[in-house]
């Protein structure tokens, strides 16, 4: 007796029982509902379908006999599967239809057609019966003829993906689109069955979302619910748009310029705004006054509970207001901070950036950051790895927002008014990044600020190391330019050593030493005298001493950031190959990694030198394997000069000792940036104007900046909110991309959700606002921490 051979449920009623994926097949494959005389049960068919997708199959003519399901929850992937339906059509065709599904039914259908659709494009050439497009979240219905009872009841919309639409050519049944949240449905009137009332008896009753456009005349509606409108010039537009493919799909085209002759043809029903129905004073009912003009009317005096009329009727507090709720919302505008300000270690709020642009305020905007940085286009926008953006919450929509781009704008912007001069001298040694920032705000204040820099001009590394082609070089220029608008006394060349120092520290108040590190790290070999360092290779490079490298093997020892930027140098000076080696993984990321990567650089990892021989043009390591190496480029870091130090100001292993807030051990000294710990051009910015911060709190007992706040946490912001944005920058777009996090976008959505009315707006005299909360209103519900899309508003516990 020879076993049964394996494969699906059903074998041999209709389908091919190789179950071996197969290449698509041009040709529709045909799946039949009946076989030899026998009904094919619904399940099995729908197993049948599914088995067929999943074997390749695109485009399916199913030959149906009542079964129920049809072209339901199927999965797509890559290309769009596309089935076409005759003969009888059960319940339920198209039921949890998913996105990349397209139905045809050749006729009419049974009810529920695209219940909980999810995606599915379903188009039916004839009649719908009761119950279509119910509880649908997405896709699309296009209806040739009418739909029955209960079509579109609680339809829904995410606002992450595209509504759901339906559409009828000829009408509808009694109680259309009943509790319907979302989506959009289109009812015609072409040719209709009930041509006084093409919408049925009760529609719209407990309608709370959504819109239904239609054409033709109509007898009533849930006047509580949803309001009639006529057309805005949007809605024409929408309809006209896309009333050619639904037209065009049931084979109806010849009607488009009948339905698309004037917007008057057209009304619009759309549900009223919790707020509107608070208003409406008719719906602001008691219970008890309910009962006697509503529920005794139909049902007589009492009904069962008659004999319990003489009782006294008292409204128990199951919801409860003022201090017996359990939790109570706050506005907590500000109260965290965003997590793009939060990771700059700067602090730049990028969302009040936004803020004012959304306002017009674009020149405000620009100048904002200025408040914060000297030097917004060259650090923002040209060589920051910009944590901001990397912490954006907008990235979990689409792309963060391109804070890079709002600073480069904000090149041309001059430099703030300056405060009146305060009669206190600062001396800052050091004109890198650090040094620039702390400057700059002292100036800002008032303060008489002497900038001593060793090299013949300012800038640091951004000026000495740092390459043209990340960094151009005019971008730099322009913004040490503001310097000389706030009085900055400058002196170049000014290499300070002990008895220098001691003058300086006599003369100022309060010295910073911003020298940065620039003396560089050396690790001992046999060779390493031979080897060149990063630091000096790349001033090189900028100072227009280009190195005859080409045909040439580099070996770079240290894989940081550094490391890429030398690697990507010496492929613009010919060399033929660069390896970068370390001994560990690789610390370099962002734009240098990508450069360096793109020129062609090797990464080499773990490797421990052994040794280098200048004369065989090898560097050997301790795992006994070797590279070709014309020439060696250490690269592992730079430590300060602090020579010029007195003792009184301590140091250890090589960098100065500060507190946590910039201060040495002599407390007229500060220190800040690469002098006291190695990091990024961000950090020294930031330590800058913390420390200047400080020092003119110290000198004028002034307010001091806001201290950071905790990051708001991601799961408070309400991302499903936002679309996907796609085109060109403008900082308006950018603005717009904001979800203000942390900080309230005025949307209103909080006053309008509370049903009990207990939120109101308060404007202020000086122009700012607030969202106050009426106790004795509200029932403690968190719709408005639930709804408000920056996580402003949060529950705290009634005490």
């Amino acid at each position: 007796m020879r076993a049964k051979k394996k494969g699906i449920r059903g074998q041999g009623l209709g389908i091919s029982k190789n179950t071996k994926p197969q290449p698509p097949n041009p040709k529709p494959m045909v799946i039949h509902g009946t076989v030899k005389g026998r009904r094919v049960p619904s399940r099995i068919l729908e197993e049948q379908i599914q088995q067929a997708v999943q074997e390749g199959a695109r485009e399916l003519h199913v030959i149906a006999d009542g079964q129920h399901g049809i072209g339901g929850r199927i999965w797509p992937k890559g290309k769009t599967v596309k089935i076409t339906v005759e003969g009888p059509v059960g319940q339920r065709l198209g039921s949890m239809g998913m996105p990349g599904t397209e139905i045809i039914v050749k006729g009419s259908s049974s009810d529920d057609i695209g219940w909980l659709n999810c995606g599915a494009n379903i188009t039916v050439l004839g009649d719908v019966t009761n119950g279509a497009f119910n509880a649908a979240a997405q896709g699309i219905l296009y209806v040739q003829g009418s739909g029955g009872a209960r079509c579109d009841t609680m339809t829904k919309h995410n606002p992450r993906f595209e509504p759901p639409q339906s559409w009828y050519l000829r009408d509808v049944g009694d109680s259309f689109a009943e509790f319907k949240a979302g989506g959009i449905a289109v009812v015609c009137g072409v040719k209709p069955r009930n041509p006084e009332n093409i919408l049925g008896y009760r529609p719209c009753v407990g309608m709370v979302g959504g819109t239904i456009y239609f054409r033709g005349p109509i007898k009533s509606y849930s006047e509580k619910d949803v309001k009639l409108v006529d057309l805005t010039p949007q809605d024409w537009e929408w309809l006209k748009t896309n009333m050619k493919p639904f037209l065009e799909a049931i084979d109806k085209a010849s009607y488009f310029r009948e339905l698309t002759r004037s917007a008057d043809d057209w009304k619009k029903l759309i549900a009223y705004t919790p707020q509107e129905k608070r208003a409406r004073k008719w719906l602001r009912m008691s219970t008890p006054d309910f009962r006697k003009a509503n529920w005794e009317k139909e049902v007589g005096s009492g009904g069962i509970f008659a004999e319990y009329l003489g009782h006294d009727l008292t409204l128990l507090p199951y919801i409860t207001t003022g201090e017996n709720r359990r939790n109570k919302p706050v506005w907590a505008n500000e109260k965290y901070s965003p997590p793009c300000a939060y990771n700059c270690p700067t602090h730049i709020p990028s969302h009040k950036r936004a803020a004012l642009i959304r306002q017009g305020k674009l020149h405000e905007a620009l100048e904002l950051v200025l408040q914060y940085s000297p030097l917004p286009a060259t650090v923002c926008g040209q060589i920051c790895p910009n944590l901001c953006m990397q912490s954006c919450t907008r990235g979990q929509v689409d792309k963060p927002l391109q804070i890079d781009k709002l600073g480069s704008l904000a090149l041309d912007i001059p430099a703030p008014k300056r405060e009146k001069p305060t009669g206190h001298k600062i001396a800052v040694i050091g004109g890198g990044p650090a040094g620039l920032s702390a400057a700059w705000q002292l100036g800002l204040k008032g303060h008489e600020v002497g900038l001593y820099e060793a090299a013949d001009k300012l800038g640091g590394k951004i000026e000495l190391c740092i390459p043209r082609e990340r960094l151009p070089h005019q971008i730099l220029e322009k913004e040490l330019s503001r310097f000389a608008e706030i009085g900055i006394n400058i002196q170049l060349k000014a290499k300070i050593d002990q008895k220098q120092f001691e003058e300086i520290y006599k003369g100022h108040e309060i010295v910073v030493v911003a020298c940065g590190a620039h003396k560089p790290r050396v690790v001992k070999f046999p060779g390493s005298e031979d080897a060149v360092s990063a630091i000096e290779f790349l001033k090189g490079i900028n100072f227009g001493n280009l190195p005859e490298l080409k045909g040439k093997n580099i070996v770079v020892l240290g894989a940081g950031n550094v490391g890429m930027d030398v690697a990507s140098q010496a492929f613009n000076c010919g060399a033929k190959t660069v390896t970068a080696v370390d001994i560990q993984k690789p610390a370099a990321f962002g734009k240098e990694m990508e450069m360096a990567k793109a020129k062609g650089t090797e990464l080499l990892w773990p490797r421990f030198t052994e040794k280098y021989d200048k004369k065989e043009k090898k560097i050997y390591f301790t795992d006994k394997t070797s590279l070709d190496a014309d020439l060696v480029i250490v690269s592992i870091g730079e430590v300060p000069i602090l020579d010029f130090l007195p003792p009184s100001v301590h140091t250890e292993k090589g960098w100065i000792v500060v507190n946590d807030i910039g201060q040495t051990s002599d407390v007229k000294v500060f220190a800040i940036g690469d002098a006291t710990r190695p990091g990024l051009v961000t950090h020294a910015i930031g330590q800058g104007r913390i420390a200047a911060d400080i020092i003119n709190y110290q000198l004028m007992h002034a307010p001091r900046w806001p201290e950071i706040k905790q990051a708001i946490s991601y799961e408070k912001i309400r991302t499903e909110y936002y679309d996907v944005c796609t085109g060109d920058f403008t900082p308006e777009k950018e603005a717009n991309k904001c979800l203000s996090c942390a900080t309230c976008r005025d949307c209103h959505l909080c006053e309008a959700t509370c049903y009990w009315g207990a939120i109101s707006r308060v404007e202020h005299k000086d122009g700012s606002y607030e969202y106050v909360v009426d106790e004795e209103k509200c029932i403690g519900c968190s719709f408005c921490a639930g709804i408000c899309p920056c996580g402003v508003w949060e529950m705290t516990e009634n005490v």
